[in-house]
C-alpha cells in the first residue's frame, strides 16, 4: 500500500488559526479535509472557512516545526503522513537522499512498523507517536549508539515536564530498560530503533526513530500484561503534539553534549534514570543463545557489561535483555 502523506491543505488550515481558511468552491481543498477528518484530524467549516479543531493536539507538520526550538540544528523539517510502512524506512531513504539534519518523519499510523531485531511495533492511528529523526553525528561511529541514551533521556525529561502541562498531573514510575526502552511502572511504554546510512566505508548519517504509546488502545489487550501507555498511567490526556515538541527539545540539548564528546554525561544521566544497570540479574539471548547474568555497568560507547554466572565479566553490544523477576 503507497504511503498517504498529509494533505496541504491541512499546514494551511493550521495557520490560519481561529479565524479558518477560506475555501469557497475549492473542490479540491474539501476532499482533503475529508480525508483529514477520515484520519481524526477535527475540521469545521463554517461560512466557507476551514477551522482545525482541538488544534493543540493535533501533529501538523507546519505546527511542529514552529514550535520546536533551533538549538542542534536550524529548522525541524516534518514530513508528515497519515499512513506509511515504516517512518524509518522512509527516514533512511530521504537520508541517502541528502536531507538536511533534523528533518523528522511523522506518521498516525505504520503499516510495517519495527523495532530491534526485527519485532514488529504495532502502531495504530491518533494512539500514539510514531517519528524518525535524521541526523548527520559528525563524532565516530563507535559511539553513534549511546543516541539510544539520548532518545531515551529525552523522553524522561519531557515526561518529567507533565506537571508543567498539568499540576494535577501524578509523578510517573520511569525507569530505563537497556538499550532502548523506556518503561513506566516496570512496563514498556516507548521503544527507540537506531539504523544508519553507509556510503561505502563512511556513515553518512543515523535514524533514531521512536515510538510511543499515549492512549490506551495504543497497546493490544494481549500485551497489557507488559506493556501500558502514557494516559494509563496519567489517568487524563496528554496531547502528543506538545509531547513531541518536549522531546525535540530534550533531544537537541542532549544532541549538542554528544555533537562535544560528552559522552560520559550522557551515560551518567542514563543511569541516573535507570534501575537495571548494575546488580540487577538477567536474562541474554544473544545468537540463539539464553543464559542468566548480573548487569555491572555500562562502556563508555553505550554497551551493557554484565557478569555471566561462571563470574566472568563480559560486553553485551546489542542482546536482548530481559530482567529476572524473583
Amino acid at each position: 500500500m503507497p504511503a498517504l502523506e498529509m494533505p496541504p491543505v491541512l499546514n494551511r488550515i493550521a495557520m490560519a488559526g481561529p479565524a479558518g481558511l477560506a475555501i469557497d468552491d475549492d473542490q479540491a481543498a474539501l476532499d482533503q479535509i475529508e480525508i483529514c477528518r477520515a484520519w481524526g484530524y477535527d475540521i469545521q467549516v463554517r461560512t466557507a472557512r476551514a477551522i482545525l479543531m482541538h488544534e493543540s493536539d493535533c501533529v501538523v507538520p507546519i505546527c511542529v516545526e514552529r514550535e520546536v526550538e533551533s538549538l542542534a540544528w536550524g529548522i525541524t523539517r516534518v514530513h508528515g503522513y497519515f499512513e506509511i510502512g515504516s517512518t524509518n524506512d522512509q527516514a533512511l531513504m530521504e537520508a541517502r537522499a541528502g536531507c538536511p539534519e533534523g528533518t523528522l518523519i511523522y506518521a498516525e499510523r505504520q503499516t510495517a512498523g519495527r523495532g530491534r531485531l526485527g519485532r514488529t511495533w504495532i502502531s495504530r492511528a491518533g494512539s500514539g507517536l510514531y517519528f524518525s529523526l535524521v541526523l548527520r553525528p559528525g563524532r565516530p561511529i563507535q559511539f553513534w549508539p549511546i543516541l539510544n541514551h539520548v532518545a531515551a533521556v529525552a523522553l524522561c525529561r519531557a515526561l518529567e515536564d507533565l506537571p508543567h502541562l498539568d499540576a494535577a498531573l501524578p509523578k510517573l514510575e520511569i525507569d530505563l530498560k537497556w538499550p532502548n526502552d523506556v518503561l513506566l511502572s516496570g512496563k514498556k511504554t516507548a521503544g527507540i530503533l537506531l539504523e544508519s546510512v553507509q556510503s561505502g566505508d563512511t556513515h553518512e548519517a543515523a535514524v533514531v526513530g521512536v515510538g510511543i504509546n499515549v492512549a490506551p488502545d495504543a497497546v493490544p489487550m494481549d500485551l497489557r500484561d507488559r506493556a501500558t501507555s502514557i494516559v494509563a498511567q496519567t489517568g487524563a490526556p496528554v496531547p502528543r503534539r506538545w509531547l513531541l515538541v518536549r522531546f525535540l527539545n530534550h533531544f537537541q540539548r542532549l544532541y549538542k553534549l554528544f555533537s562535544a564528546g560528552a559522552y560520559g554525561t550522557i551515560i551518567e544521566t542514563w543511569k541516573s534514570l535507570s534501575t537495571m544497570w548494575n546488580g540487577v540479574e538477567i536474562t541474554l539471548t544473544e545468537g540463539g543463545r539464553i543464559s542468566t547474568a548480573v548487569t555491572c555497568g555500562l562502556t563508555e560507547t553505550g554497551a551493557l557489561r554484565i557478569r555471566s554466572a561462571s563470574g566472568r565479566e563480559e560486553t553485551v553490544l546489542a542482546g536482548d535483555v530481559s530482567i529476572r523477576r524473583r
